[in-house]
């Protein structure tokens, strides 16, 4: 499962023109049917999502393409957890998030948890994107690893937006960074 930060219409343009890459071996991934729909909670209602499934026929895998505001193997989207992941940054406890957002305190601990496992990897990661994309970026100040990350985060959704033009919000940006937020592996920019 991997993340889009395009339009439903764009995605379907670019599976059928080829234009869309195995993240596996890079071959044209082609359209493959569709997922089943599955709610996904925002923070003020309920939104319905139908994954377009696509197939790399030069590696023989499928893949499913999940819109980028949502997250991999969660129910609540990524406007959600990515605010009750700075939440933490700032101090709070999963209780005081969980109250703010609606959200059972065993789930909103779950998120912090295990955002707070790799955020390393996430820090790093997220850095080398902004490096990458501002060559003239300062390097932030050193933190925690968890409130690093976070931080990491926002400067390379802000050098995105800023250079390379893209309207997608910043925690639609850093599910796609980092290969889903919580879970998968953080993606390096390609030409590094």
């Amino acid at each position: 499962m991997f993340a889009v930060t395009v339009s439903p219409e764009v995605l379907e343009a670019d599976l059928a023109a080829g234009r869309m890459c195995c993240p596996g071996c890079d071959g044209p991934l082609s359209p493959w049917g569709f997922g089943r729909v599955r709610e996904l909670r925002m923070l003020h209602d309920v939104r319905s999502v139908r994954p377009r499934r696509a197939c790399c026929h030069a590696c023989q895998t499928t893949h499913v393409l999940m819109p980028a505001w949502s997250v991999p193997r969660r129910r609540d989207c990524a406007e959600v957890i990515g605010a009750a992941l700075l939440a933490r940054a700032q101090g709070d406890g999963h209780r005081k998030i969980a109250a703010r957002l609606g959200r059972p305190p065993a789930t909103v601990r779950g998120w912090l948890r295990t955002f707070a496992r790799r955020a390393d990897a996430v820090q790093s990661s997220a850095l080398r994107w902004a490096r990458a994309i501002d060559a003239q970026l300062e390097p932030p100040a050193a933190g925690s690893s968890f409130a690093g990350a976070v931080d990491a985060l926002g400067i390379a959704a802000r050098a995105c937006r800023l250079h390379l033009r893209t309207r997608a919000g910043p925690w639609e940006l850093a599910v796609a960074l980092t290969g889903g937020l919580l879970y998968g592996r953080p993606r390096d920019p390609p030409w590094l």
